[in-house]
This record gives structure tokens, sequence and C-alpha cells, in this order.
């Protein structure tokens, strides 16, 4: 293990098998991992899922591939126009972290910002794995 907390951010809307490859590779490099559950204060057209019903997905899918015990914690994280203000409210919920994977370079630019190491994980098979089509399939059914 290289670090000892890494931390995944994501909107998980809903939480897919891209989502589960992004927390597999910060399981390949840390210890423990947390997961951060952004937009949780935020109901619309792109977050039709709330906070609870994310983390069930989220657990649900972690347990069946026995990644659950190194899952620390499954967190809201609300949306803030201040990064400052949202970085230091993420940062009361997580405790010390040494490491974040990510692909969406506005929270990295403020990790990176603040002096932390960001691990940039490519999307996978973005054509399949995509928040958007996926909602719009599960909104046909």
């Amino acid at each position: 293990m290289q670090y000892k907390t890494g931390f995944v951010l994501g909107r998980f809307q809903p939480f897919h098998r891209g989502h589960r490859y992004l927390i597999e590779k910060a399981l390949e490099q840390c210890e423990s991992v947390i997961v951060g559950v952004g937009s949780a204060n935020v109901r619309d057209e792109k977050n039709p899922f709330s906070f609870n019903e994310r983390k069930k997905q989220i657990s649900e899918t972690l347990k069946k591939q026995n990644y659950a015990s190194k899952i620390t914690s499954i967190i809201p994280l609300d949306d803030n126009p201040s990064d400052n203000i949202w970085l230091e409210e993420l940062l009361k919920k997580t405790g010390e972290i040494d490491v974040v994977f990510g692909n969406n370079e506005w929270p990295n630019k403020i990790f990176e910002e603040a002096g932390y190491e960001v691990v940039r994980v490519p999307l996978y098979k973005r054509n399949i794995y995509e928040g958007t089509k996926i909602r719009a399939k599960l909104l046909k059914k």
C-alpha cells in the first residue's frame, strides 16, 4: 500500500461500473478509502437520487465485491458556492486524507491548491458508463 487513507468523490447519479472502477483504483493504493457523495443537497433532473439512495447503491455494490471492510465511510457533501468552504466542510467530515482519486478537474484543482496529491483515474468505458446516458435509460423504463 502506498497510502493510508484515500478519498474518492462523485455524484454517483446513479452509482455504476465506472464509479466502481474509480474506487477499485483507490483501493489498490490505499489501506482504506472514504467515499464522498457530492451534490448531496441537490435534487433535480441531473440529480434524481437522494444521498441515502446513492449510499445504499454504493454500499450494496461494494459489499458484493468484498470491498466494504476497506471503506471507512460514505459521507454526504453538499454543494457550496465557495470552494474554500466546500473543502473545509469536507475535511471536517473526512478527517485526515493522504490522497484524492478522481477525474473531475474542478475538485481536483481545489485539492491540489490545498496541497493534496491527486491521482487522476481515466474514465472507464465512458461510451457505456456515463451518468447522463444511464439516467436517460432509467427514465424510459
